[in-house]
């Protein structure tokens, strides 16, 4: 097992799929024979990736006061994540619309529910009764208000935790609210919108990271699907990462699995470049399955998947 500590702060859904031929224009109506019932959320997935990656993880999130409440702990739990930082709110929990199409391609309407009632003061309680030491990495997305992810931020800070911001959805990162030792994490149109340019391939996307670094993070990394991904570290350069090649089933909770195994699998000292090539892996096994948090593998599913794919 692996000796890192993560905490996660973020959201959980339920996500309600639909798989569909394409997706309807405006008025049209699409049928397909039913839907299906998934435990969600990026906060919720990166969690569960870190856990089943071998990580110690604890969630620190909302769920609402209703049945999927249940579910949403429990599958957590199920996965090895500590639920203690979870608290609950009146109203839904939050849920996430998903039409997948034949290619794998998914849109998603979040639902946000108690995700956005979770509250600095909740972060900074759950926060407060963490036992994970300074060294440990803190996971947060853009799910959650924005001054709760802050919060979390600052929080991480206080206690030396190394930060790992997944900035979707996008919004402006000032410069100076990252350290040296963080890490920005986005994909390629989230980065085209966060630096101002078109960000669709290697090229585009190290130009990106540079871009990011001058906002004060130690590294920065943009996933390009089929291209891979790049990062960029002020300490260990420039590192590409091909993408494995597989028939994608499904890509929800995709780049979730690649951060939260990322997260699970780097120490914070050492090169992290065989962990963003394990993080692709992980990817590539989540696209071959249906679901979001069904989709994300094991550790062993990852090594056995590396191991296949390195004697082919």
């Amino acid at each position: 097992m692996l000796k890192v500590d993560i905490t996660v702060v973020g959201s959980l859904n339920m996500d309600i799929v639909a798989v569909v031929d394409h997706v309807p224009q405006a008025g049209e109506t699409v049928k397909t024979p039913h839907a299906h019932l998934y435990t969600g959320g990026k906060g919720a997935n990166q969690a569960i990736a870190a856990a089943r990656h071998g990580a110690r993880v604890r969630m620190v999130g909302a769920v609402g006061a209703d049945a999927f409440a249940t579910t949403l702990r429990a599958v957590l739990q199920s996965s090895g994540g500590d639920v203690s930082g979870l608290v609950e709110k009146r109203g839904p929990s939050g849920m996430a619309l998903i039409t997948v199409e034949s290619d794998g391609q998914n849109r998603i309407v979040v639902c946000e529910g108690a995700n956005r009632m979770l509250t600095p003061r909740d972060v900074e309680r759950a926060c407060s009764a963490s036992p994970w030491p300074p060294g440990s990495a803190l996971v947060v997305q853009n799910e959650i208000p924005m001054e709760t992810v802050r919060h979390a931020l600052d929080v991480a800070h206080r206690r030396g935790w190394r930060v790992i911001w997944n900035v979707a959805p996008v919004v402006p990162v000032e410069a100076g609210l990252l350290g040296e030792g963080d890490v920005i994490v986005v994909n390629e149109s989230e980065a085209s919108e966060l630096v101002g340019m078109d960000v669709a391939d290697i090229e585009t996307g190290r130009m990106a990271c540079e871009r990011l670094l001058k906002l004060g993070p130690g590294m920065a990394i943009v996933t390009l699907g089929a291209a891979g991904s790049i990062a960029v570290s002020s300490a260990w350069g420039i590192m590409s990462t091909p993408a494995y090649q597989v028939v994608p089933v499904d890509t929800t909770a995709a780049g979730d699995t690649f951060l939260g195994v990322f997260a699970a699998d780097w120490d914070g000292v050492t090169s992290p470049e065989r962990s963003l090539q394990i993080a692709s892996a992980a990817a590539a096994v989540c696209v071959t399955r249906q679901g979001a948090q069904d989709s994300i593998p094991t550790r062993e599913d990852v090594i056995s998947f590396l191991k296949q794919y390195e004697t082919a």
